[in-house]
């Protein structure tokens, strides 16, 4: 990169260089000259043999400065290039400075989809594809106008489909989860699209794989330092920390080690998995994973943030720890919420009123349909591993280590979630009080709360109900044959 830096840095002597953002092969600059930014700068460096064959041969920064070029032609809004840069396999853009300017994720969200849907009807109306589009690569001017800083995906198209159409918009919409209603407008802009039903049905379509990607990705790259984690190396251990907490490991790992020891302070002991609570941490600890699995503790770490990204409270994943053995460790935020099962077996839900229990039902039960929706399978779905927040009627679920997502779950699968639910609260939780919670479940499956009531009803027959209280464990029967009442 000194190479390239040399020659920008000649071609430019009276501005300062200030890094903007740098990966593992793009770095960007602003160049600023008397307190204003006059130009930015992106080179890009190739590593690998074909990666420097590919960029000699054809430059990605060439390709974006020509695409750069079109748009201002086309009549949409983005820089204007002012150099291209060549040196040996690098290669660098040099653009004029939309300045001032705003970031557009720094805009609520309501301007920031109508921004990027609007700048999507331009794009495909001028006949550009567009596989990147996000807030981060949009920019607002001193007036609110939106630039498009990053034209490397953008490519133009002789024939505009509804597929492609559907493409563009699906990744607004699955980065803001945007309502029909919300959608249409725009939709009903393109032009020679056709059946604006069609398209809406497309967008959902790959809308929820474009999220599905996303969640596993941004769950991939937490087992590396990046943006969510920071890794912690040391010769005990290896562990990503998440970068919104910063714990002492070393000292968390102790005083849950001698807690387990001393048996004191424990939530649970089994031979798999010991949990206690280390100040405002909970701590669990996993027996060693026989090699090629993988450590408990990072299953349960990929399932948490599965969940958060998706949307679905969870406890603050804050660290995963793995140790040279193959042991591990899942440490999280503490909560002092009771397990739903204990709520449900308490006096205070005894004298709760019939419309916080419908709200507590009705909330469960929306919390389980979109987590459902998303094509989330929880495989422990049980009562004790909900937390109940019942002043402000919000849940948050634990035990994540078997946790995944898929692009629909079976019914078997979605039935058997609901009937671990059905046979791990106490019998005395009223039908009434079942069925809103599976009136408000299928309100987002979009089945029928009736029929879904038989079937579990039919599969919970003459199963053991084990649910936990204040004074241990407690079993009861689901009745074996449904009564008339």
């Amino acid at each position: 990169m000194e190479t390239i830096r040399k020659r920008l840095s000649s071609m430019f002597p009276g501005h300062s260089w200030e890094l903007v953002s740098e990966r593992s092969v793009r770095s960007i600059y602003r160049l600023v000259r008397q307190g204003e930014v006059e130009y930015y700068v992106k080179i890009y460096s190739p590593r690998t043999f074909a990666e420097k064959l590919r960029n000699i041969l054809y430059p990605r920064t060439l390709h974006e400065a020509r695409m750069l070029a079109r748009l201002r032609n086309s009549g949409l809004p983005a820089p204007a290039v002012n150099n291209h840069v060549r040196a040996g396999s690098e290669s660098a853009l040099v653009t004029r400075a939309v300045f001032p300017a705003k970031a557009l994720y720094e805009e609520k969200r309501e301007k920031q989809i109508e921004i990027m849907l609007d700048m999507s009807v331009r794009l495909l109306n001028e006949g550009y594809c567009f596989t990147d589009m996000h807030a981060g690569n949009i920019i607002l001017d001193c007036n609110g106008s939106p630039f498009l800083v990053d034209a490397y995906e953008i490519s133009p198209c002789r024939i505009m489909t509804s597929g492609r159409a559907a493409s563009l918009f699906a990744q607004v919409a699955s980065a803001f989860d945007i309502p029909a209603e919300e959608l249409d407008p725009y939709l009903a802009q393109v032009c020679g699209i056709g059946d604006i039903g069609a398209l809406r049905d497309k967008v959902r379509s790959r809308s929820r794989t474009l999220g599905r990607g996303r969640v596993r990705r941004r769950v991939r790259r937490s087992l590396r330092d990046g943006s969510f984690s920071r890794a912690v190396f040391s010769s005990r251990f290896r562990a990503f920390v998440n970068r919104e907490h910063s714990p002492d490991l070393d000292e968390v790992i102790a005083c849950h080690l001698a807690q387990v020891s001393q048996g004191v302070h424990l939530y649970k002991f089994q031979e798999k998995t010991q949990l206690s609570r280390v100040g405002g941490y909970c701590v669990k600890s996993y027996r060693k994973a026989r090699p090629p699995a993988e450590p408990y503790a990072v299953r349960s770490w990929k399932g948490s943030l599965t969940l958060l990204f998706n949307d679905i409270p969870v406890a603050d994943p804050v660290a995963v720890i793995i140790f040279p053995d193959r042991g591990s460790m899942l440490v999280t935020r503490a909560l002092d919420q009771p397990d739903l099962d204990r709520l449900l077996s308490s006096s205070d839900y005894h004298y709760m009123s019939l419309t916080r229990k419908r709200e507590l039902a009705a909330s469960l039960g929306a919390l389980i349909g979109t987590l459902h929706k998303k094509g989330v399978y929880h495989a422990d779905l049980k009562a004790c591993n909900i937390k109940a927040d019942a002043d402000t009627i919000r849940f948050f679920l634990l035990d994540t280590d078997r946790v995944e997502q898929m692009r629909s779950i079976p019914e078997a699968k979605r039935l058997r979630n609901l009937v671990q639910l059905n046979t791990s609260i106490p019998l005395h939780v009223s039908r009434t009080m079942r069925m809103a919670f599976l009136k408000a479940y299928c309100s987002l499956t979009g089945e029928d709360p009736k029929d879904i009531f038989r079937k579990v009803w039919r599969l919970s027959r003459g199963s053991d109900v084990i649910y936990c209280t204040g004074e241990g464990d407690r079993i009861e029967r689901w009745p074996a044959r449904r009564d008339s009442a």
